[in-house]
């Protein structure tokens, strides 16, 4: 816990912290501009915050530069520091009369803080599970229906994870997570190849097209093969394993030459100015064609509009050398052709059969290629489809888990605070990106900023959240006999810290204005600043 803050600059030069209930207490008239918002942000910056530095107070303008020592005890051992407002981005390690023995960056330093409140175990960083905790005039979080939102522009599923993690459940969630992302990125690759028409890309109804399509070729091949005799049938030859190594050969030339061509057109589009192209996932194609040019293909889909003429020149080069490769394939597949034209003369097959057969197994298998895609992208339909679900299964026990056991909490909080007969502030979460928090029927200003007191304590209870911060904006608005039963339930803390700004203490019943006096660790008032001096 922290136990104690030194500076040179301030009037009583160190505050020393407690277990439990701290109070920064203010003068009976409630006067501003004390330093009672100063000292929270002075404790925000010990726990690696960087509000002070905003300045909204003026701090720094009217000081200068200064530092802070920050004294830590967890387990009985001493921790000591110093940050200064300079060189805010390190924090430097010190001995016990502060004399400095190392740095570390303040995200270390962060880290080191997560370590000794032992929140190791959590997935989130320090600052990201405590920031919206600590709730200070001019820094943020005061707003009562957003109780762990750590920022104005965070976003609710960014909170809610926050929420989650609290509750030590983003374990539960996290590998079924992976395997959707994993699932939905297979998606995209897909989409993105099909798209950009490197894997054939169909619809149902041509799905099942090719399907009657395989199965009436299939058929006819099969009477073709029962009606040729001798010693070596038509369907022989085509499956003769010199004769399918020559045909599987000059296929894979064939699809070469295809693509070439197909690069060839997109060059002369790029020279002309005219890219509509969706960039495919080189990865996905190596797969599918792991002799394409992968190289060539990331370099011809780099290309943009408004292309310079040097860019051109180099485009015109590329046609050139695609050209020659176009050439170079057509020459080998015209030789093989011939070595598959002999081989057949040699077996004596009828060349006018194998060419029919030939040709419809071709159609076969390119019917079938088709289908194997849009197969698989069916299949990773059903597999994102089932991940969401199974996914949001899971979230669904979780919030309901952290509904219940903060909702009876906020329950017995609302029963000692304003009676049984008023409702309780309830926790809703609707989903991973949606939730809402009020008091069903009792939405008064009041009894928000008491929900929100409420929450926090919850919170400090439940979880491994290890304080608070709250200043006295929040109690402004909450009625002064629910105020004295808050701060009763505020005392009772003891494992955890409670860092509260507050004033007024004479319009309270006398024993909290005893127990406020008897957990002060600083008393402020008009006379008696923060600071050694007043720039009011």
């Amino acid at each position: 816990m922290l136990t104690k803050i030194i500076c040179p600059l301030f009037n009583h030069g160190e505050i020393t912290f407690n277990h439990g209930l701290n109070v920064i207490l203010g003068d009976d008239d409630a006067k501003n501009s004390i330093g009672k918002s100063s000292a929270l942000l002075v404790i925000d910056f010990a726990m690696g915050g960087t509000s002070l530095l905003d300045d909204k107070a003026g701090t720094i303008k009217a000081l200068g530069h200064h530092f802070y020592k920050f004294e830590f005890i967890f387990e009985g051992k001493k921790y000591f520091f110093i940050r200064y407002t300079n060189d805010s981005n390190f924090a430097h390690i010190c001995d016990k009369d502060y004399q400095e023995e190392d740095v570390i960056t303040i995200r270390e330093y962060r880290e080191k803080l997560k370590q000794l409140y032992e929140l190791g175990d959590l997935k989130c960083s320090f600052r990201f599970l405590v920031n919206p905790f600590i709730r200070i005039w001019n820094k943020g979080s005061l707003e009562p229906a957003a109780p762990f939102l750590g920022d104005v522009k965070e976003s609710t599923d960014t909170a809610i994870s926050r929420l989650i993690d609290l509750f030590e459940k983003t374990g539960d969630i996290e590998e079924e997570r992976s395997v959707l992302d994993e699932h939905k990125k297979k998606k995209g690759l897909i989409s993105k190849s099909m798209s950009a028409e490197i894997i054939p890309k169909i619809n149902k109804i041509q799905y099942k097209e090719n399907q009657r399509t395989i199965a009436g070729n299939m058929e006819v091949i099969e009477t073709l093969k029962q009606g040729v005799t001798g010693a070596l049938s038509a369907y022989e030859s085509l499956f003769d394993e010199e004769l399918r190594a020559l045909q599987t050969q000059k296929n894979d030339l064939v699809r070469q030459r295809s693509q070439v061509q197909a690069k060839i057109g997109r060059i002369r589009l790029d020279i002309l100015g005219v890219t509509p192209r969706l960039t495919a996932n080189i990865a996905l194609v190596q797969e599918f064609f792991p002799n394409v040019d992968a190289g060539r293909l990331q370099q011809v889909e780099s290309f943009h509009q408004n292309i310079s003429k040097t860019v051109q020149k180099e485009l015109k080069k590329d046609l050139q050398s695609h050209s020659d490769r176009e050439t170079e394939l057509s020459a080998k597949i015209s030789e093989l052709d011939s070595r598959i034209q002999a081989k057949l003369e040699s077996k004596g097959a009828p060349n006018d059969l194998f060419s029919r057969v030939l040709e419809l197994k071709t159609v076969v298998d390119n019917a079938a290629e088709e289908n194997r895609f849009y197969d698989m992208r069916v299949a990773i339909d059903s597999d994102v489809l089932q991940a969401k679900q199974r996914l949001e299964a899971i979230y669904t026990g979780i919030f309901l888990h952290i509904e219940s056991e903060l909702n009876a909490r906020l329950k017995k909080f609302n029963a000692v605070v304003y009676g049984r007969e008023r409702n309780a502030s309830q926790l809703r979460i609707k989903s991973s990106n949606s939730y809402s928090f009020l008091s069903p029927e009792d939405t008064g200003t009041g009894k928000s900023y008491a929900g929100l007191v409420g929450f926090d304590l919850a919170m400090l209870s439940l979880t491994k959240l290890p304080f608070i911060v709250h200043d006295s904006v929040l109690y402004k608005n909450i009625e002064v006999r629910a105020t004295e039963k808050i701060l009763r339930i505020l005392a009772w803390a003891r494992q955890k810290q409670i860092f509260l700004a507050f004033d007024e203490a004479t319009k309270f019943d006398v024993s909290t204005e005893k127990r406020l006096r008897s957990h002060t660790v600083l008393k402020l008032s008009a006379n008696d600043l923060l600071y050694n001096k007043d720039w009011r």
